[in-house]
């Protein structure tokens, strides 16, 4: 390198005297001399160049093995080797530590030019994700929530709560947002509550018919009125329901009350009256 730095500064020096002593001495034509003469100068270079890139035969040496090694161990076997180094990939690669060298181009063997790079590809280790939050979410849910990002369902366990419906998740292992390799398995906790969701009836017989509903819009319970005809009872008094008092039923159906209500004849008295 050092030789061909001195003949640089060599052909540079030598073009400014040329060019000086052209000038000076008045010859006709100066530009094409002087371009002539770098040519001169400068040829035996390139073809020095071309001579030993193309032409000359270089030594070959065999590709050593540096798979599984570090970068820095890498680097050290291929220069002693005669060959260089050079990064030109990085990747997750499970089954290789990280900082490893996961592959190499040209391959371990190969007989090829000294000085030919060697292209290494390098683990980052696994990839991993964070885990997402299951509870409070139906089964039903989880195997799509955990395969977006890469995780499965492992260990399924059940427990009575009172607190959430069946087939929700209760908790989990590993906990949200903690770090796992991808393909990992997140253990969970499915709730078994068969009463959630579920009332008793409450007792409506003798209340007013607007009480009545009120109840059992307070309960998430439907309500349809049948009417009765009867002078034993205030108007408007329940007379009885189905279902009965203390049976227990879904949120959302629906209870059946009886109604008193005067008879026509009673009801039409009744205006005449007032």
């Amino acid at each position: 390198m050092t030789w061909l730095v001195l003949y640089l500064v060599f052909i540079i020096l030598s073009l400014l005297v040329i060019s000086y002593l052209v000038t000076k001495l008045d010859v006709p034509r100066p530009h094409l001399i002087i371009f002539v003469l770098a040519i001169l100068i400068i040829s035996p270079i390139v073809a020095s160049y071309f001579y030993s890139t193309y032409i000359a035969p270089m030594p070959e040496v065999s590709v050593p093995n540096v798979a599984w090694l570090d970068l820095d161990e890498a680097r050290s076997k291929l220069e002693k080797a005669g060959l260089k180094a050079r990064i030109s990939e990085k990747a997750y690669e499970k089954n290789v530590p990280e900082g490893k060298i996961i592959s190499q181009r040209p391959e371990a063997g190969r007989r090829v030019k000294l000085g030919r790079i060697v292209s290494l590809k390098i683990s980052i280790g696994e990839r991993t994700v964070n885990v997402p939050n299951l509870v409070g979410r139906p089964f039903s849910q989880i195997e799509v929530v955990l395969a977006a990002v890469g995780l499965k369902i492992g260990e399924k366990k059940f427990s009575v709560s009172e607190q959430f419906q069946s087939d929700v998740v209760i908790s989990q292992f590993p906990l949200p947002d903690e770090e796992v390799p991808v393909g990992s398995k997140i253990s969970i906790v499915i709730a078994e509550n068969p009463r959630f969701g579920r009332v008793g009836v409450p007792d409506l017989v003798s209340k007013s018919m607007e009480e009545a509903k009120g109840i059992l819009r307070t309960l998430k319970l439907n309500c349809i009125v049948f009417y009765h005809e009867t002078t034993q009872f205030r108007e408007g008094t329940v007379l009885s329901q189905e279902p009965m008092k203390g049976e227990e039923i879904n949120v959302g159906e629906t209870v059946r009350i009886f109604v008193s209500v005067l008879p026509s004849e009673e009801a039409e008295a009744t205006d005449e009256e007032d």
